[in-house]
C-alpha cells in the first residue's frame, strides 16, 4: 500500500499518521499486506524499536 491509502484509510490512518516517517517509509517500501490496525501496529512498534 502506498502511503496515502493508509492516509485515506479511516482504521489505519491516524495511528500510520503518528507514527516516525523513517517507519512510515520502510512500511510502504516493504509492500507488506496490511489490512488491520492490529496487523499494523505491531509491524509499527517493531520497527519503531529497530529503525
Amino acid at each position: 500500500m502506498e502511503k496515502a491509502d493508509y492516509l485515506a484509510n479511516p482504521e489505519l490512518g491516524e495511528y500510520f499518521a503518528a507514527l516516525p516517517p523513517r517507519v512510515q517509509d520502510f512500511i510502504t517500501s516493504s509492500n507488506a499486506e496490511i489490512s488491520t490496525l492490529g496487523e499494523l501496529m505491531k509491524i509499527g512498534e517493531h520497527f519503531k524499536q529497530e529503525l
